[in-house]
């Protein structure tokens, strides 16, 4: 969520949402392309394959097709596409891009949510419906803990970050008192 995004990544996620839109199968798609991204996570061979220079082009195509034989078609021609073109490396901009994408049409908002400490199932839920309410968006949190964030709730969405964190008032104070300058004639 929130991750920088290469231009090309984007390029082809959006010419892939706009083959499944067509297509009406936008979910179908979005989910065969997650779990093909899942299935090269626990496959450390295969993406290793087909990350290689060194590997044909002819031999990374197979991968790509035998990996991808029970998905939606859209997405083994997008990944067959990849490879034909040798941008391979963008696999996990296109996916992140797409998924994007979809969750937008689908009215869905994914939000990290970053705390020092572990948030209760009530927490959780009464975070995602006043996130909810104030949108008028689904929301989809990812929670995570950070104890560097010292208290407070860090949330990243689509690009924008809203830092409410102990830390970050820290950082604010430290700066102010480097930055402020001294009266006239005062001691330090």
């Amino acid at each position: 969520m929130a991750e920088l995004i290469d231009h090309g990544g984007r390029v082809y996620a959006e010419a892939l949402f706009r083959a499944a839109e067509e297509a009406g199968r936008v979910p179908a798609v979005d989910s065969d392309l997650r779990d093909f991204m899942e299935s090269l996570a626990s496959d450390r061979a295969a993406l290793g394959s087909l990350l290689n220079p060194r590997l044909p082009h002819e031999s990374k195509q197979r991968i790509v097709a035998a990996l991808l034989k029970d998905a939606d078609p859209l997405v083994r021609n997008a990944m067959l596409v990849l490879v034909d073109n040798g941008r391979l490396e963008l696999l996990h901009d296109v996916s992140v891009a797409y998924a994007e994408l979809a969750a937008e049409q689908e009215r869905i908002l994914d939000i990290e949510v970053t705390t020092a400490v572990e948030l209760g199932a009530a927490q959780v839920q009464q975070l995602q419906q006043s996130i909810e309410q104030a949108t008028g968006l689904t929301a989809r949190l990812e929670a995570k803990i950070d104890p560097a964030i010292i208290g407070g709730i860090v949330l990243r969405a689509r690009g924008v970050l809203l830092d409410a964190s102990v830390q970050r008032e820290l950082d604010e104070i430290h700066r102010a008192l480097i930055t402020t300058p001294l009266p006239v004639g005062s001691e330090a």
